[in-house]
């Protein structure tokens, strides 16, 4: 069965320190002043059982997970999510703004840990119940300023930042794959940027793809 694009939502993706949240604040705040109801959720997390999910996974603690185990857990807590909330929500009209979904776990989990992507395709149908955003925003930042910046912000890294710079190139490379195959729903941002010329982009990426 193929995987279905929803108009009204919307996920973001990047690795860490791409700038994401402050971008998804601004495209919520923009979309409510053109009367729109909007939702966001983070990945994973979002529902009583994904956040449980999400403490497991992040923690670094956990570095001996196997890689099979964390493509099982982020997968289980993102079903939880789409049957729990983000259908109903979209079902009720509003906007879903996502802080990653399927594609990073094609990402960090696909080329970051090399595992097969056809198993992982297989498990990203299952989870996603066949939803799929129907705009993708992809900050595209090398992974030797991402670490510059968690560096400069003085957050310790949890497990998944802990992982390596080589598995961080992979994750990048990665996501230009995917990115590449899917230009219809992706919208690739320089996340080298000024946070004003990124929100601009997006903002008219909305208004021509959605009519905002």
């Amino acid at each position: 069965m193929q995987l279905v694009e929803n108009k009204r939502f919307i996920s973001f993706e990047g690795i860490d320190f791409s700038g994401k949240s402050t971008q998804i604040d601004l495209l919520k705040k923009y979309l409510e002043s053109r009367h729109q109801r909007v939702y966001f959720i983070r990945e994973p997390g979002g529902t009583r059982i994904s956040e449980k999910i999400r403490e497991i996974l992040l923690d670094h603690r956990n570095e001996t997970m196997e890689a099979r185990t964390e493509i099982l857990l982020y997968s289980a807590a993102r079903a939880q999510l789409v049957s729990e909330t983000i259908i109903p929500l979209l079902k009720q009209g509003h906007f879903v703004i996502a802080d990653r979904f399927v594609d990073s776990t094609t990402a960090y989990q696909g080329y970051g840990r090399e595992m097969d992507l056809a198993m992982v395709d297989n498990i990203n149908q299952a989870a996603t119940l066949n939803l799929l955003p129907g705009i993708t925003f992809y900050l595209e930042l090398r992974p030797q300023l991402a670490r510059q910046r968690m560096q400069e912000s003085g957050r310790s890294a949890d497990r998944l930042e802990k992982a390596g710079i080589d598995f961080f190139i992979r994750v990048f490379n990665g996501y230009k794959i995917i990115a590449e195959t899917n230009p219809q729903r992706f919208c690739i941002i320089n996340a080298e940027q000024s946070v004003e010329v990124i929100h601009n982009i997006i903002k008219q990426e909305v208004s021509k793809r959605l009519g905002l």
